[in-house]
């Protein structure tokens, strides 16, 4: 369990920009490095994680751990991950207020902000690999994108509609 408030302790602490930004690091450390968990039951984590309400870093990492090791591994994995943020906010607040017009701290956040989307570059890439590749998936990650960025349709309408188009295909594959 200490493991596991490590790894996701490092992952809190590197990551900046929100819990989509830290799925390819969660990912590289998990899968890649640790071998602690499979390529498929990480997607299936990801895929549950942002089915539920709160930031998808605090839901993977309750996921991981509880599959890792019960009830404590997912409060070891959770505290983890979200204490590095807990302890900077603390900082950054108290500090914020003399440095907020420094030039190297609005140039500090401003380089973070651009890698940021990279990381959910990678992140997407990374997911998008490993679904099935057939039509009816490639039509709704379009369908999906037009609907929520076009029409402004709720994106957890649009996940209760991947849901039922996966559930219903793999239904019908299997008649």
């Amino acid at each position: 369990m200490i493991k596991l408030f490590l790894i996701f302790f490092k992952i809190g602490a590197v990551t900046f920009g929100g819990g989509y930004a830290m799925i390819p690091i969660i990912e590289k450390e998990l899968v890649e490095k640790n071998k602690l968990i499979t390529d498929d039951e990480f997607i299936d984590f990801v895929s549950v994680a942002q089915s539920f309400p709160g930031p998808i870093a605090v839901n993977i990492s309750l996921l991981i751990g509880h599959r890792l090791n019960s009830f404590w591994g997912s409060v070891f994995s959770m505290i983890g991950v979200i204490m590095p943020s807990f302890l900077s906010i603390l900082v950054v607040g108290f500090f914020y207020v003399t440095f907020k017009s420094s030039k190297i701290v609005r140039g500090f956040f401003n380089g973070v902000s651009a890698v940021v989307p990279a990381l959910l570059a990678i992140s997407f890439i990374s997911i998008f690999k490993k679904i099935d590749k057939n039509y009816v998936y490639y039509s709704l990650i379009l369908i999906s994108f037009l609907l929520v960025f076009v029409l402004n349709i709720n994106p957890l309408c649009t996940i209760a509609l991947g849901g039922g188009v996966g559930i219903c295909t793999h239904l019908f594959q299997r008649t």
